[in-house]
């Protein structure tokens, strides 16, 4: 359950003049995907939360450099002196199955990721539409960014199929990723707009063209 105060932050809308789409949705939904479709279709610039949380563990910057001080060998790539590369899959592995770990670890790169979003709506200010892919949208409080929240819907199985074939995970592995993400149904109960990607049928194309009218 959520407080009350949580639910009001949840129902937090940007106001200003510029339109803020939001793009959220579970692990392995379709974000990207549906982002770049209405990047190729409208031309609308992208802010991706995910891009940003690499950056952050990008060689030269100095959260990486925190992150390698705590895992050391166990999530290096590459052990060159000069080039410490973090494996992003052995850092995943680690966190997703310990809470205190993962606490830790959003603790550093969100802050970072916040930073960057605010950076670049900045740059785009001039922009009348701007899309913010950012997969926590909720859980980590960015609704007050966003004029309007899409949430992607897929169901788990999907989830899980898509996952275990993308990243190579167990079964037990996808499951934790997944539940590592408040609940979709709670999720959706604060979305503004539903687009269902749970099939391949790319019936989501048409939810989009409707909902945007193009």
């Amino acid at each position: 359950m959520i407080d009350p105060k949580q639910t009001n932050k949840l129902c937090l809308r940007w106001e200003g003049k510029q339109r803020r789409i939001g793009i959220t949705g579970g692990i392995a939904s379709g974000k990207t995907t549906i982002g770049d479709f209405l990047f190729q279709a409208k031309k609308w610039p992208i802010l991706d939360a995910d891009l940003y949380a690499h950056e952050a563990l990008s060689a030269e910057n100095q959260i990486a450099k925190k992150v390698l001080l705590r895992y050391g060998s166990k999530i290096i790539k590459n052990s060159s002196k000069n080039d410490r590369i973090i494996n992003r899959k052995s850092l995943a592995k680690i966190v997703f199955q310990n809470d205190i770990e993962k606490n830790w670890l959003e603790g550093i790169i969100h802050p970072f990721v916040n930073k960057r979003i605010e950076e670049e709506l900045t740059k785009l200010k001039s922009n009348s539409i701007v899309i913010l892919i950012i997969p926590l949208l909720f859980e980590k409080n960015y609704t007050g960014l966003c004029s309007e929240i899409c949430y992607i819907d897929c169901s788990r199985s999907m989830q899980l199929k898509r996952l275990q074939s993308r990243e190579k995970l167990s079964l037990e592995e996808a499951n934790q990723r997944i539940d590592a993400q408040w609940d979709s149904a709670l999720k959706k109960q604060f979305a503004d707009h539903i687009i269902n990607n749970s099939n391949n049928d790319e019936k989501w194309k048409m939810q989009l063209k409707k909902l945007y009218n193009f």
